[in-house]
């Protein structure tokens, strides 16, 4: 009996699938510096009230997503696709990210009770450790509750962010 033989599909090459996430980390890094500073210092400058700070990142992600497409276009994923189709494709991409993903993480976790007390566990554990003492103007609960959010969001969509560039936004054709 004859048995056929599966045509394999071509397998990424691990090392250089390792050099290109550790690419898109170093632009997610600086990408999230901006998107947080923006964010940290508009809550701050216009006392945001907790259940509203998710509607600041539609604004501090925008910004950070300019950054996001020349680097990950350019150094990431070396797109040969045409300017047009990979703005469009990662444009459709960010924006799910940074309008949805995002804003929506960060409300969970910020406005919701249980989300709340998830980040609120963080702020507990930094005062027990000690370090609210050390800086006790600056390490204040809704601080940690907007930073643990806003990690959370950033996870997420850093997840769906690299799977859909790689596959579709930048893809090599």
């Amino acid at each position: 009996m004859a048995t056929a033989k599966k045509s394999a599909a071509p397998q990424p090459d691990a090392p250089a699938l390792v050099k290109q996430g550790a690419k898109f980390g170093v632009v997610g890094i600086s990408n999230t510096i901006i998107d947080y500073t923006l964010y940290l210092l508009i809550t701050k400058l216009f006392n945001v009230p907790l259940d509203r700070v998710f509607v600041v990142k539609f604004f501090s992600g925008s910004v950070a997503m300019i950054n996001s497409f020349y680097w990950n276009r350019r150094w990431v994923f070396a797109s040969r696709a045409g300017l047009g189709q990979s703005g469009v494709r990662f444009l459709l991409t960010t924006l799910v990210s940074i309008w949805a993903i995002q804003p929506g993480m960060v409300y969970v976790f910020s406005a919701t009770a249980g989300g709340q007390a998830f980040s609120g566990f963080w702020f507990e554990l930094a005062r027990t450790l000690g370090l609210v003492a050390l800086a006790p103007g600056v390490l204040t609960k809704a601080f940690v509750i907007k930073t643990v959010a806003f990690g959370m969001g950033v996870l997420g969509s850093a997840i769906w962010n690299f799977t859909l560039y790689k596959l579709w936004a930048f893809k090599k054709n």
